[in-house]
């Protein structure tokens, strides 16, 4: 069972995103990785996990955004 992620106008679902994973390495200020990791430990989830659905919601938008400027054209 897949992920289900819902923002206002987004609606993304992740299906088995461990079948087949990669690595990503970020360069963010140490600051910002300290919020995000306190953050991640109060809302009890990893984050990788929320990376993961962060950048899939990023890419759904800009596939939206891409065939939407198609139409246009």
């Amino acid at each position: 069972m897949g992920i289900l992620i819902q923002f206002p106008q987004c609606h993304v679902k992740i299906e088995d995103m461990a079948k087949s994973e990669d690595t990503v390495k970020l360069i963010i200020g140490k600051d910002l990785k300290i919020r995000f990791k306190s953050l991640c430990v109060q809302a009890e989830t990893d984050m990788s996990a929320v990376a993961k659905e962060l950048i899939a919601v990023w890419c759904l938008e800009q596939e939206k955004k891409l065939a939407s400027e198609r139409k246009k054209h």
